[in-house]
């Protein structure tokens, strides 16, 4: 499709805001850091830029796009982020990146003044309102075939000059590849954090991808696992399966993180996660988080289970055991299937002493250990035996949940 409004297109020509971007901006990484200064380039060149959108796709379970928004009198850029599915919505349809993105314009703009038809876009009937005088917007062509948009308003009488728009035209090249590579980079940080977890996916992209490699470091150590999952497998259709384990593990893994901890790995409709000891040694603090956690989880499954009552669905039970131990923390799998975990003789202690959840009928439960460094009072409820292991375990569970 061409371009709507008119914008210049011939010959690609350097200026001292495209020397900039080439020759500089290439060390700022962050998006919004990069698009400040490029609009205050464009700013000391002359351009009498008030407002500077850009509309970056991303690769994240949440959202599908980022949004950043420059404005002249604003010292904080804007940076929000677009769900899933909003391209389905009215206010997209009627919005002229629209036109860019998915129908392939090569330009939009719209003089503000007179010539507008009012109602044409109510963006623009926004900027109009703010005291825009004109308003063009322009492609970001990625290598992979991919295209997002930018877009520049003005506020000053005359509008953009044909100097103004083949300066916006000529550094799209520029800007469009400074862009793809933070995409690439933030994307495989999103699926890093999205798939292992935050310190996983740092330590990852740090280079630690060895097999073998790893520490062995102390943790708060948060053990989960669903009642019965078996028989609901083999009663609900697979989408209801689904929706019943993902609203299960939302209630675990949310305090999780919340609380500071990782989650590892979901192993079916079981959850292992940690919460780091801190680098004095002292687990008070990571005990304190993984308890809190915990409670925060119980009442979220209770939450839950009231509104599948509501439902008429059967309540969901489960375990839940918080350990205190040493474990190894890396890269462990085959050659060219890694899997960054933890292991060790405390993980498996914490596994087996869920099982006690059902035969002691308490959640969460404890062991010693990090019972002696919780902010709440617990009672021993005796030892016990566990599964395929050598020594008993000293369990405990809070006070309250004695009586």
């Amino acid at each position: 499709m061409g371009l709507t409004g008119g914008a210049p297109q011939g010959v690609w020509t350097p200026t001292p805001v495209i020397e900039w971007l080439i020759l500089e901006a290439w060390r700022i990484v962050a998006i919004p850091d990069l698009l400040g200064s490029l609009a205050r380039h464009l700013l000391d060149a002359g351009v009498p830029l008030w407002r500077f959108f850009c509309l970056v796709p991303t690769l994240h379970p949440l959202y599908a796009d980022s949004a950043y928004r420059w404005v002249r009198d604003d010292p904080v850029i804007f940076h929000g982020f677009g769900e899933h599915g909003l391209k389905l919505r009215p206010a997209y349809a009627a919005n002229p990146l629209k036109l860019i993105v998915d129908d392939g314009y090569s330009g939009v703009r719209r003089r503000l003044d007179g010539s507008y038809r009012d109602g044409e876009f109510p963006l623009l009937d926004e900027l109009k309102a703010a005291g825009a005088t004109d308003y063009v917007a322009m492609p970001l062509e990625f290598t992979g075939g991919g295209r997002t948009a930018v877009s520049f308003a003005t506020d000053h009488r005359a509008g953009f000059s044909g100097g103004h728009l083949a300066e916006f035209y000529n550094l799209l090249p520029v800007l469009a590849r400074l862009i793809e590579r933070e995409t690439l980079r933030s994307t495989a940080e999103n699926l890093l954090n999205t798939y292992v977890g935050r310190s996983a996916g740092g330590r990852i992209l740090k280079g630690q991808i060895r097999r073998g490699s790893g520490e062995t470091i102390n943790a708060a150590i948060w053990y989960c696992d669903l009642r019965g999952f078996t028989a609901l497998t083999a009663k609900l259709p697979q989408d209801r399966l689904i929706g019943v384990l993902n609203d299960y593990l939302d209630a675990m893994a949310d305090p999780v993180q919340r609380h500071c901890g990782e989650v590892l790995k979901f192993m079916g409709d079981g959850l292992l996660a940690i919460f780091p000891v801190s680098p004095d040694g002292d687990a008070t603090q990571a005990c304190g988080c993984a308890l809190e956690a915990a409670i925060e989880a119980r009442a979220g499954m209770a939450a839950l289970n009231d509104r599948r009552s509501a439902e008429g669905e059967p309540p969901l039970d489960y375990g839940l055991t918080l350990h205190l131990g040493a474990v190894t923390y890396g890269n462990i799998g085959a050659a060219d299937r890694l899997d960054f975990t933890v292991i060790g003789n405390a993980v498996n202690e914490a596994q087996r002493m869920e099982e006690l959840c059902k035969i002691l009928n308490r959640c969460p439960l404890m062991s010693a250990g990090f019972a002696a460094l919780s902010p709440m009072a617990t009672l021993c409820l005796g030892d016990f035996p566990l599964r395929g292991m050598a020594a008993s375990l000293a369990v405990h569970c809070l006070a309250g949940d004695a009586q």
